[in-house]
């Protein structure tokens, strides 16, 4: 019985280097975008709250940048599935994304160790700049995402 050598690994479809791309670009924008806002947020924080609300926002920041991370990795790794399974995993790391977000809110709503506000205040704004980050380096990756 003779063997038959491993069949050469077929070649990347076209579009896994395009989400590749569209990843690294998005998670650069987006990393901007969320440390500006921490930024913005741990000041304004201290400012207002003091050392509660700096434990608040500081706590709020690493959940939300932490979050927007694993939104970028399901999408680099699942690169090489179909555009469809692609489409499907963002998708539904943007929506787990928002059900962890109010899983935090809830779960810390009425804790004593920090001030709230600045934790909710500072987890949605870095996570809305987060996002924007990502819509800025898809736009300026300028893919094409649509085969015709």
């Amino acid at each position: 019985m003779s063997e038959n050598p491993d069949p050469a690994p077929a070649a990347e479809q076209p579009h896994v280097r395009t989400v590749l791309r569209l990843a690294a670009a998005m998670q650069k924008a987006a990393i901007v975008g969320g440390v500006a806002v921490s930024v913005v947020a741990l000041v304004l924080s201290v400012l207002l709250r003091g050392v509660p609300g700096l434990i608040g926002s500081l706590l709020g920041v690493v959940i939300g940048l932490a979050l927007g991370f694993i939104g970028t990795a399901v999408m680099k790794g699942t690169a090489r599935a179909t555009p469809g399974g692609v489409m499907v995993g963002a998708m539904a790391s943007f929506a787990g994304k928002f059900v962890i977000l109010l899983v935090f809110l809830l779960v810390f709503r009425g804790t004593t160790l920090f001030d709230n506000q600045t934790f909710a205040f500072s987890l949605l704004g870095v996570t809305v700049g987060w996002i924007a980050g990502e819509v800025v380096g898809f736009v300026r990756a300028k893919a094409p995402s649509v085969d015709v």
